[in-house]
């Protein structure tokens, strides 16, 4: 699976939304509203990689979890208010909705996958995609993983092609190949 291009965001827990949100318009003409963190910080990471994205991409990302601030909404007011959860809050506690909105943003349309980020991350994600690859569901693999202990650090990979080899199994290892974008809040 040869990588063709890589990013990295890494900011402070600390940053406000409305600081990513500008750090995207440099990237995007048309920065989805009312999104949360994570997706913000998705297509963060995801952005710098757009004009070598083809339609056909597939997307695999994967997290801890999903957005801390919107779950927390979600389960605060359904099981201890007892209300009707927000709009925001229920479409964006979805796991794919980061997914979704980096798909769109992107203009991608291939597969897309969302999966709780573990041990060994890296090989799950690029198993997955390989597959796709192989069965000919797409040429090109965007890889994310969204990292938010503590500070938080998004990696992107995008593939082309599919492989047998064992490939490495951190984003380092991954992407020493070839030159990173990098960006720091």
């Amino acid at each position: 699976m040869p990588v063709v291009a890589a990013s990295e965001i890494r900011g402070l827990a600390a940053s406000s939304d409305k600081e990513l949100k500008t750090a995207l318009g440099q990237w995007l003409d048309n920065p989805p509203r009312r999104i949360d963190r994570l997706i913000l910080q998705c297509l963060l990471a995801a952005a710098p990689l757009k004009q070598q994205v083809r339609s056909s991409c597939g997307l695999y990302l994967a997290s801890a979890h999903p957005a801390r601030a919107t779950m927390g909404a979600l389960l605060e007011a359904v099981c201890v208010q007892h209300k009707q959860p927000k709009p925001f809050e229920f479409v964006n506690s979805v796991s794919n909705a980061a997914g979704f909105h980096i798909a769109q943003q992107l203009g991608m349309e291939g597969p897309n996958l969302f999966i709780g980020a573990g041990e060994g991350v890296w090989s799950h994600l690029l198993a997955l995609a390989n597959l796709d690859l192989q069965d000919g569901l797409t040429e090109q693999a965007l890889l994310l993983v969204c990292d938010e202990r503590g500070d938080f650090c998004v990696q992107a990979l995008l593939l082309e092609g599919a492989t047998d080899a064992a490939p490495a199994a951190d984003f380092a290892g991954l992407s020493g190949a070839i030159e990173v974008q990098r960006l720091r809040l």
